[in-house]
């Protein structure tokens, strides 16, 4: 516990945040090769956009009277790994901005999916407490089944009918940190999963929400943290490990940093802020300002499309390469780049979310489809719903103060960003 301490009395502490592909993940696979790589992220963004817009609607809650939160499991783009109980348990989990509780799967699970490391025994831990149906924790939750029991038992349902069912109790989490030391923080709430159903991929054991409801991870740790925490996302080519850091130096600053503020939408869990323009270059695509999701987990950025037409129109003019298909239809704007030394770079683009005009590079905006052909990074927004994904956050450090409800951004190369010492 001394060093959990220290590392909070300096500030904070980092960890390490994988990337579905990158080489620490447990779904790394050597044999895919960058346009395999893209291909499937653009397959799951889509479904993901497609499930949150659906998700959200007033029907979709579902007949237990759970709330239908957005889509993990096979989308899932982010694994964190923690240790669980006392003595620690390693568990690796899915790490998601879009949602709020923490869970892993427990023992007994017999209608679980089958998962690759051990489940967790919360018989052998001797800091597991099961919560009550009367604690606050448990009123934070969409659903619940108490009666006729005294024990919190939850229900938590996602967009693409995953599900997990179990009791909600306070456990010892410990964190390894970025710089060597270890972070112990007792009587984290989080969800002893005993059904688990759906998307879930059997290599990952649990998920940690980042949302900004009450029961997710940033929430819980609180005044520990000073409400701040942040992430730097290495660009989609790299496979090494990114950073998520939590406390003081989570703060985002600089002079090339811009802020503005965020609401709670969705179920309190999304971080969206308003879209209030789109520019290439000094065309500027005039728009009526409309909410977007600052969302990690979803790969692609997604525009509504009567933002991204034009802002399309727009970029095929400054571009001027030629203007080709992609033969499986996924992206829906690409160019043959053979002929790019006559047009060395791809514009840039402003997007102005709020009070911060954040400049996205063209690494941040196209994506390389095949040899000699890359393609435009962004697609139609599902029902109007505006994303703004991990590849346009790409080399930036995003700092969120839920306190103060705002989210800076600061172009950063995340490769060189220091950990703490």
């Amino acid at each position: 516990m001394a060093a959990g301490r220290e590392l909070f009395a300096r500030g904070g502490f980092s960890i390490e945040l994988n990337r579905r592909d990158s080489i620490k993940s447990p779904l790394y696979d050597p044999s895919k090769s960058l346009f395999d790589r893209i291909r499937d992220a653009a397959r799951r963004s889509q479904a993901r956009a497609e499930l949150l817009s659906r998700s959200f609607l007033p029907s979709s809650s579902s007949s237990n009277g759970s709330f239908n939160f957005d889509l993990i499991g096979l989308a899932a783009e982010y694994y964190m790994t923690f240790h669980v109980g006392t003595p620690p348990r390693e568990i690796v989990a899915i790490a998601d901005t879009g949602s709020d509780l923490v869970w892993a799967n427990c023992k007994p699970c017999d209608h679980c999916y089958e998962q690759k490391d051990p489940l967790f025994d919360p018989s052998n831990s001797t800091s597991y407490i099961n919560l009550s149906c009367d604690s606050a924790s448990c009123s934070d939750l969409p659903a619940i089944d108490c009666a006729p029991r005294t024990d919190c038992k939850y229900i938590y349902s996602y967009g693409d009918s995953s599900q997990t069912i179990g009791n909600l109790a306070n456990e010892t989490f410990t964190f390894d940190a970025t710089s060597g030391n270890s972070v112990r923080i007792p009587d984290i709430t989080f969800g002893c999963s005993h059904e688990t159903t759906g998307t879930f991929n059997r290599m990952g054991g649990g998920l940690v929400g980042l949302g900004a409801g009450e029961l997710s991870l940033i929430s819980q740790l609180g005044p520990t943290i000073d409400h701040k925490f942040s992430y730097c996302l290495l660009p989609f080519t790299e496979t090494k490990p990114s950073q998520l850091r939590f406390g003081a130096d989570a703060v985002v600053s600089g002079d090339n940093a811009v802020t503005t503020s965020f609401t709670q939408a969705f179920a309190q869990s999304f971080y969206a802020v308003s879209l209030n323009g789109v520019a290439i270059g000094n065309e500027k695509i005039h728009i009526n300002s409309s909410n977007m999701i600052v969302d990690s987990g979803t790969t692609l950025t997604h525009l509504d499309p009567r933002v991204l037409d034009p802002l399309s129109d727009a970029i095929v003019r400054a571009v001027g390469l030629p203007s080709v298909e992609d033969p499986e239809g996924l992206f829906s704007v690409c160019f043959n780049t053979t002929s790019k030394a006559a047009n060395p770079s791809l514009p840039s683009m402003t997007i102005q979310l709020g009070t911060a005009a954040v400049k996205l590079e063209s690494s941040n905006v196209f994506v390389v489809r095949t040899t000699n052909v890359e393609c435009l990074a962004i697609l139609p927004g599902q029902d109007g719903l505006s994303i703004l994904g991990n590849i346009a956050q790409s080399n930036f450090h995003v700092g969120y103060d839920i306190k103060e409800k705002t989210i800076t951004f600061a172009k950063t190369d995340c490769s060189a960003l220091e950990s703490f010492s």
